[in-house]
């Protein structure tokens, strides 16, 4: 998640809210110190499982399409689907999880996406496999409201750390899942990378399973309203979207990512291009690059968990946004096939600071029985803005070169961040 380019509403907010004799230690632990519960390593461990075969699908399936079709309008157009059908699911998602138990939400959902995919990798006409694995891909967005709903209700007087440690689970499923869907890509081919990644997601429903009573908050309040007709669902929906239009940061911070998610959509399908028509690199290298910028995201997020920000949220992205911008140019500058993963390594570094203080801006702004919805909402703005993205890639690429174009996202990037 990242930041709010607006101006909070008072000089150093967001700060978690901690009592004052708990502040001095509580910014001394370490990010990693809420793994010490049994409960949240089983929590957080099934996600970042979940999370993993989610990046192996990023990379397997739009390779798979270009492999096929040699079409970056295809490409482009397989992209957005993702995104275009995981808005619809995030909508409802948000309705699901401030309604149902949002831990048998996530169980639902991980063995609904594991034959979605095992189906896929088992069909054989394009068309019918890359609408499955669309399918697959958007369910994520439609569980992510009820994990990350549920996160802040296992918090011990260490909120900070653990919405830190959630985003770096996170941080190094991005960078794990498209390294094993590279190293997949290189050895057997894109295809059978749907179904390691429906093995993945069997996976993470045993480990979720074994940590039963997650989900305890307002559990009875929110059984009630499940019989609910549509039309009051789509009124719960509305009072989510009102939540975040009510609050002057957030609005702000949705207007951003969608705008700066999409610039990444178009970088994504102009990588691809890059390495496989441009250098002849082989279409694994974008897997690898992602990887780069999870790995940074995974570092970026460490240091930053570990230290309470007094900084603004315009303040810190003020200083990140050249950062990105550098790193998308400088990937590009020559035909090196290792420096655009390198670049985007330092890209996920320099996002740290915003994701850790975006997150418990969130948090303290949104009450936590409409967190759900407001989560689903932020989730609505990201996944439009990369359909956004990978809709304009497809054209863009077939008018300019894939390094003009990562050029000009450069520009774009430090536009949108300042």
């Amino acid at each position: 998640m990242t930041t709010s380019p607006g101006e909070p509403a008072t000089p150093n907010t967001p700060i978690v809210t901690a009592p004052a004799d708990e502040e001095s230690a509580e910014s001394s632990r370490s990010v990693l110190a809420p793994l010490r519960r049994r409960r949240v390593r089983k929590m957080v461990g099934a996600q970042f499982i979940a999370e993993t075969g989610d990046g192996i699908t990023l990379v397997a399936l739009p390779l798979y399409v270009y492999e096929r079709t040699g079409s970056e309008v295809l490409t482009s157009i397989t992209f957005a689907a993702e995104m275009g059908i995981g808005a619809i699911g995030a909508i409802g998602g948000g309705v699901l999880a401030d309604t149902f138990n949002r831990q048998r939400v996530l169980l639902t959902s991980y063995l609904v996406r594991a034959a979605l995919l095992a189906a896929a990798f088992t069909i054989d006409p394009l068309l019918a496999a890359v609408a499955l694995g669309v399918l697959a891909r958007a369910g994520g967005q439609a569980d992510n409201p009820s994990f990350d709903a549920l996160v802040p209700t296992q918090a011990q007087g260490d909120l900070q750390q653990l919405l830190a440690l959630r985003r770096l689970i996170q941080g190094v499923s991005i960078s794990v899942g498209p390294a094993v869907g590279a190293f997949i890509v290189a050895a057997v081919g894109p295809r059978t990378g749907l179904a390691v990644n429906a093995a993945a997601f069997v996976a993470a429903w045993l480990i979720l399973r074994t940590a039963p009573g997650l989900d305890t908050n307002h559990e009875a309040r929110r059984q009630q309203r499940a019989g609910k007709a549509a039309g009051e669902a789509l009124a719960e929906i509305a009072r989510g979207a009102r939540t975040i239009l009510a609050a002057p940061g957030l609005t702000r911070l949705v207007i951003y990512l969608a705008a700066t998610m999409a610039t990444i959509g178009v970088a994504h399908t102009a990588a691809i291009v890059w390495f496989e028509r441009d250098l002849n690199a082989g279409g694994h290298w974008f897997g690898l690059s992602v990887a780069g910028y999870g790995l940074g995201t995974v570092i970026g997020l460490y240091l930053a968990g570990r230290h309470q920000f007094t900084w603004p949220l315009p303040r810190i992205l003020l200083v990140s946004a050249p950062i990105y911008a550098t790193a998308c140019a400088i990937g590009v500058a020559t035909d090196t096939t290792w420096l655009l993963p390198a670049a985007w390594l330092i890209w996920g570094i320099a996002l740290g600071p915003e994701m850790v203080t975006g997150e418990v801006f969130i948090v303290n702004t949104v009450p936590e029985a409409g967190r759900g919805r407001a989560y689903a909402t932020i989730g609505v703005a990201i996944t439009i803005g990369f359909a956004i993205g990978y809709a304009l890639a497809g054209p863009l690429l077939e008018t300019f070169t894939a390094r003009t174009v990562l050029l000009g996202l450069s520009a774009a990037i430090l536009a949108i961040g300042t």
